[in-house]
């Protein structure tokens, strides 16, 4: 069912005076696909064009931007976080799912695990013997839930997501459809002639409000744990391997490798495509870039791009150095 909300309670929630019509809003759009019924966005000069042309009822626009403003004039919703008023109003349409507990017709659990009344557990889930879930919580259609695994309350595991009895995971923790946590790591020692598996006997620890994207795989320790800490956002498609550490509100983008043992200090990001060796440190507040190779200690609060990564001042030069050099190589006359 679409929600449908009031031009007017829309603007009342981002604090935001509206003297216009007040349309009756079916949802947000953006600026070239919008009608006379929904409410679009625009951040970017750039989109001035289609600003002008647009159609929708109403403009998010920054408020400190008095060209945009000027263009949307009559219809403009001037905020100063453009970003965090899309959210809020991309919330207000989102529809709310009736609240629905207990166990669904197919659902498996076991008899000592212990499901807290208020949970739901879908079609096709198993939650195997001395599983705790919590209040609140929903397991996805397809999604398995090992023996003595620990599951706080308001999480949501996603379709065949897989939560292997090592883990523990705390309350508000997202997990995306497919993805594998807990895991043995990739360990093996070489012993007479070929490579025996490692075993795994640690915990994976993923503490609240931390959300995990589709078809991630995050490892359990060795011996002791791999942890992610509060608030962190992991995207689609990450591999973490096991004794990671990573800190409190830390964001890593798709497609990154985190190998064994390394650490992730609060508040750093990772581009997509980040490889990280084995037993390095990123620092607190550090930023890597897209498609870079870690190789070594990245300090605190700087950032590095490349293969291998070095801070982005030393890379561009490099960068334009052998930028001058092809320059000059290329001059008639000379050879390489």
């Amino acid at each position: 069912m679409t929600l449908r909300r009031r031009l007017s309670a829309i603007a009342r929630a981002l604090g935001v005076r509206w003297e216009g019509p007040d349309v009756l809003l079916s949802g947000v759009a953006p600026l070239e696909a919008a009608g006379p019924d929904t409410v679009s966005l625009c951040t970017d000069l750039r989109q001035a064009g289609s600003l002008r042309k647009t159609r929708a009822a109403a403009v998010i626009v920054p408020r400190d931007n008095a060209t945009l403003c000027q263009l949307a004039r009559g219809r403009a919703l001037p905020v100063a976080e453009p970003r965090q008023a899309l959210r809020r109003v991309l919330e207000l349409f989102a529809p709310t799912e009736a609240t629905r507990r207990g166990r669904a017709a197919g659902a498996r659990v076991a008899r000592t695990a212990k499901v807290h009344p208020h949970a739901r557990i879908e079609a096709g889930a198993v939650v195997e013997a001395e599983a705790r879930v919590g209040p609140g919580t929903r397991l996805e259609a397809g999604s398995f839930v090992g023996a003595g695994a620990v599951i706080g309350r308001a999480c949501r595991i996603g379709q065949h997501a897989v939560v292997l009895g090592c883990c523990r995971i705390g309350d508000r923790v997202v997990v995306g459809p497919g993805t594998v946590l807990g895991g043995d790591g990739f360990g093996f020692v070489h012993e007479d002639g070929a490579y025996r598996r490692m075993p795994h006997i640690g915990a994976l620890v993923i503490e609240d409000d931390v959300e995990i994207g589709a078809n991630c795989t995050v490892d359990r320790g060795t011996l002791g744990e791999t942890r992610l800490g509060q608030g962190s956002k992991i995207d689609a498609g990450v591999h973490i391997a096991h004794n990671v550490h990573i800190g409190q509100k830390v964001l890593i983008a798709a497609q990154c490798g985190l190998s064994g043992s390394v650490t992730v200090g609060d508040g750093a990001v990772l581009g997509g495509k980040v490889g990280v060796a084995d037993h390095r440190t990123i620092g607190a507040g550090a930023q890597v870039g897209a498609g870079s190779g870690v190789g070594s200690h990245v300090p605190p609060g700087i950032r590095v791009v490349g293969y291998p990564a070095v801070p982005i001042g030393d890379w561009l030069r490099m960068l334009a150095e052998q930028r001058r050099r092809t320059r000059r190589s290329s001059r008639p006359g000379r050879h390489s």
